[in-house]
C-alpha cells in the first residue's frame, strides 16, 4: 500500500476534473496508493476483514510494529474506554478490551500520524493537521451522538466520524505538488472526497455501513423508511462540526434535517452533545494522539 514520492505525485499538466476522475477510476479499480501508510495498519484491516479472526492473530499483526502497539494500548487505557478496570500492558487484553472497531480506528489514527510526519508530505502538513483536527471533532460529535440516541453503535460512529474526511486527505495527499488549484478548490473538494472516501474505505474492506456513510454525509434532505442509521448520524455530526469550526450555531437549521428529525434529536439534545463532544474530543486525542 505503501509507495514512492514518484508514484505519488500525478502528471501536473492535468485538469482538476481529470485528476479526480483518474483517482476515482484507480480506486474503483481496487488501486490504493496512499504514501507513507504503515504497513503493519494494512496488514491489520486486512486481518480484521475476517470475520471470524481472532484477538490472537490480531494480537500478533499488532505486534510487528512498535508504533500501533504503542497506541492500541493506550487506547485500551484510555479515559474514552477505560472505566475503572485494571489497566492493562498485555496486547491479546488489550485487543479483546476495546473490540475490533476501536482496534480499527486506533490504526487508522497511527497510519494518519504517519502520513503526517511524512517527508514527501511536508508540503500540505498544515492541511493533513487539519483534516486530522477535523475527523477528531466529528468522530467526538458522532460518539457523543450515538450515546444520545443509542441508533448505532458508539465504536462505530466514532470510527465513521474519523474518517469521514479520509476522501480530502487521499486527495491532497495524492495530488501534484504544484497543484494547488485541486487542494484550494472548497468546492471541487467537498463535491468528490464523500465518493473518494467511500471508495477508499471499500477498497480498506472496512465495514459497509461506514462507507456508505462516508459516502453519502452530504446529502442533507436524504430520508428513507425505518429507524436511524449511521448516515444520519454523520450528516448531523458533520455540519454540526461545520458550524462549530465556523463560530456559528443554528440547532433550528440542523433539527430541520431530515437525519436529525429521525435520530429524534431535539435543541437540548443538541446543545448537550455539543457540550459533551469539547470533553470527547480532550479524550479522543488522549487515546488517538
Amino acid at each position: 500500500m505503501s509507495t514512492t514520492a514518484a508514484d505519488v505525485y500525478a502528471d501536473s499538466s492535468e485538469s482538476p476534473f481529470q485528476f479526480l476522475s483518474n483517482l476515482a477510476k484507480e480506486l474503483s479499480a481496487g488501486r490504493v496508493e496512499l504514501p507513507s501508510f504503515p504497513d503493519a495498519a494494512a496488514r491489520l484491516q486486512q486481518a480484521l476483514a475476517d470475520v471470524s479472526v481472532t484477538s490472537e492473530r490480531i494480537a500478533r499483526v499488532v505486534s510487528t510494529d512498535a508504533g500501533l502497539t504503542g497506541r492500541i494500548l493506550t487506547m485500551a487505557n484510555s479515559t474514552l474506554l477505560h472505566r475503572g478496570s485494571t489497566p492493562v500492558s498485555d496486547l491479546k487484553i488489550a485487543v479483546t478490551r476495546i473490540g475490533h472497531e476501536n482496534i480499527r480506528t486506533a490504526a487508522l489514527a497511527y497510519a494518519s500520524a504517519q502520513l503526517r510526519k511524512a517527508p514527501e508530505l511536508a508540503h500540505i502538513r498544515v492541511e493533513l493537521e487539519s483534516c486530522w483536527e477535523q475527523g477528531i471533532r466529528v468522530a467526538a460529535l458522532a460518539h457523543a451522538m450515538a450515546k444520545e440516541s443509542r441508533a448505532v453503535r458508539a465504536d462505530e460512529a466514532m470510527l465513521a466520524g474519523l474518517l469521514h474526511n479520509i476522501g480530502r486527505i487521499y486527495i491532497i495527499a495524492r495530488s501534484p505538488k504544484d497543484a494547488g488549484a485541486v487542494r484550494q478548490d472548497e468546492d471541487l473538494l467537498r463535491e468528490w472526497h464523500p465518493g473518494i472516501g467511500q471508495a477508499l474505505i471499500e477498497n480498506w474492506k472496512l465495514p459497509d455501513e461506514v462507507a456508505v456513510a462516508v459516502g453519502g454525509q452530504m446529502e442533507l434532505e436524504r430520508s428513507h423508511e425505518g429507524d436511524a442509521d449511521l448516515t444520519d448520524l454523520l450528516i448531523v455530526a458533520v455540519h454540526i462540526a461545520a458550524q462549530m469550526a465556523a463560530g456559528a450555531s443554528d440547532d433550528a437549521a440542523l433539527t430541520s434535517l431530515p437525519a436529525a428529525k429521525v435520530l429524534g434529536l431535539t435543541d437540548s439534545a443538541l446543545i448537550r452533545i455539543m457540550l459533551e463532544s469539547q470533553t470527547e474530543v480532550e479524550m479522543l486525542h488522549a487515546a488517538l494522539g
